[in-house]
């Protein structure tokens, strides 16, 4: 008696197994469905990043192309030993070179529309 109980339950929880699957679908979907978001987003980070590493070569080959650094060295050679010192102690033309390759990203970045 107690094994036929026991193969009852055992086809009951077969069935019920089967119900829940059924009623996990959504779960399943929903699942699945952030899965892929996530994978969009990451894919989209990666290719902005990209873009980005793309845009700030392009800047730095435009400003070396018109010459922007050598002009910034020139100015900052003219300029009287001193004040030249000091410029270079807080690093003045690197900065500005920075400053600027950052408006040329931005230009490129927004004139090419990746």
């Amino acid at each position: 008696m107690e094994s036929l109980l026991l193969i009852v339950q055992s086809i009951g929880d077969f069935f019920q197994t089967i119900i829940d699957f059924f009623l996990n679908i959504p779960d399943y979907f929903e699942q699945l469905t952030v899965f892929i978001n996530a994978y969009y987003i990451k894919l989209k980070f990666k290719w902005m990043v990209y873009s980005l590493v793309f845009a700030y070569k392009t800047a730095s080959y435009l400003l070396n192309d018109i010459g922007f650094t050598q002009i910034i060295i020139l100015s900052f050679n003219a300029l009287p030993d001193e004040l030249r010192f000091y410029a270079f102690l807080f690093k003045i033309p690197q900065a500005i070179n920075i400053i600027f390759t950052g408006f040329t990203t931005a230009f490129v970045i927004s004139v090419s529309r990746f």
